[in-house]
């Protein structure tokens, strides 16, 4: 198989990333450039109200404001620094892959849970399903544009500038991971490795975010709101089973820091390139 066929995806190939020397250190420093600022944004999407002393309410504006902020500065970043259009935040194509990356991200963790459920290694309750909006805004929303445009915009698609398509899936999806390990097991960041290369290879495939974004915001809020990880104001309340091994259930950080993450995720990467591959054919 010819893998470069099945990447649609710009990587960018003039202004500052253009060919010549030192193309290696410029689009490295760019990267670093971007994703600082992508960075600084994520965080002051939760902290600006604290930063700045602002009122009571402030937060949702700012959760919901400053992410579109930081995809309004990548593309004049891009459209000026790199002088080319933003194809991956082309807005015709946004109304029906944002709806589908969202039904993707949704089958992947509810699959994961479906395995669990039938093993007898979760249980599950009835919730109550409040604040469902706190948990699409502070929990999915800010995450999946934000990680998606650090991760995948600005990381994978400038290492793959240097370096090749497929070293800037896997070195995204593993700092992906790396990010999350303050707050997760060993196991759990395998687990979210795997994730990032699904995320990954819908940005690579489709040539737009809108894919990877959706498919973001519906795992982590299927996740959160839906299935009630570690929370009774979940639709649902699931909960491992006692004395069952963490490795199997994710333990107290949820379905997807189980192994059968890293199975279902095999399986879609597996579909995704067997789709790519039989589309490249047609």
């Amino acid at each position: 198989m010819n893998w470069s066929e099945l990447w649609r995806f710009e990587r960018g190939g003039a202004g500052v990333i253009a060919p010549g020397p030192w193309l290696w250190l410029r689009a490295l420093g760019w990267m670093a450039l971007l994703f600082a600022v992508a960075t600084l944004i994520f965080f002051a999407s939760f902290q600006a109200p604290d930063w700045f002393k602002l009122p009571p309410g402030s937060d949702y504006a700012c959760a919901v404001i400053l992410p579109t902020l930081g995809v309004l500065l990548y593309c004049l970043a891009v459209r000026f620094a790199e002088r080319r259009p933003v194809s991956e935040f082309g807005l015709r194509h946004a109304p029906l892959e944002l709806p589908v990356g969202f039904v993707i991200g949704l089958a992947f963790i509810s699959l994961v849970l479906c395995l669990l459920l039938a093993l007898s290694l979760y249980g599950i309750s009835p919730g109550h399903w409040r604040r469902w909006y706190n948990y699409f805004i502070f929990n999915a929303y800010v995450s999946a544009v934000l990680e998606e445009l650090a991760f995948r915009a600005i990381l994978l698609r400038l290492v793959a500038r240097v370096f090749g398509p497929v070293t800037g899936l896997i070195v995204s999806a593993v700092l992906f991971g790396a990010a999350h390990a303050g707050h997760a097991s060993p196991v759990a960041v395998a687990q979210i490795v795997v994730a990032g290369l699904v995320f990954g290879l819908l940005y690579m495939q489709s040539g737009r975010l809108w894919l990877s974004i959706g498919a973001h915001l519906g795992y982590d809020f299927t996740e959160w709101s839906l299935m009630g990880v570690g929370d009774k104001n979940g639709l649902l309340v699931i909960t491992p089973a006692p004395h069952a091994s963490a490795l199997l259930t994710g333990g107290s950080f949820g379905p997807d820091g189980s192994v059968f993450t890293t199975l279902v995720g095999l399986l879609f990467i597996g579909a995704f390139i067997a789709v790519g591959a039989s589309r490249r054919r047609a």
